[in-house]
């Protein structure tokens, strides 16, 4: 039986992370957020003609692809960072040190113990 290094890795990172399904929820959350937003923002451009019902199907998976690639990055609009701070019982903060540098930053001074 061949061991996988990988898969192996992996299911060592996700015993060492245990806010890992937390963060995935806040980013989530963030995606949906910014995917609507984006959809009522798009609504306030004046068009000349209609869109074909194809264009705001195309239009929805844009912005959602969109919304998923700003919640994903280190500088989105930082719901993520206040949902996790929300979340994650004060108990599993700890964790939260040895995140991503941009899941640290939202973490307030009296929730970490700095």
């Amino acid at each position: 039986m061949k061991i996988n290094p990988q898969a192996q890795a992996l299911a060592t990172a996700q015993r060492n992370n245990p806010v890992k399904p937390y963060q995935d929820i806040a980013e989530g959350m963030e995606t949906s957020f910014t995917s609507h937003m984006l959809a009522e923002m798009r609504k306030t451009v004046p068009k000349e003609t209609p869109d074909s019902s194809a264009m705001e199907y195309y239009n929805s998976l844009l912005d959602y692809e969109r919304a998923q690639t700003m919640a994903k990055s280190d500088s989105g609009l930082g719901v993520k960072k206040v949902i996790l701070d929300q979340i994650v019982p004060q108990h599993m903060k700890h964790y939260l040190k040895n995140a991503q540098p941009a899941i640290r930053q939202g973490m307030t001074k009296e929730n970490t113990n700095e």
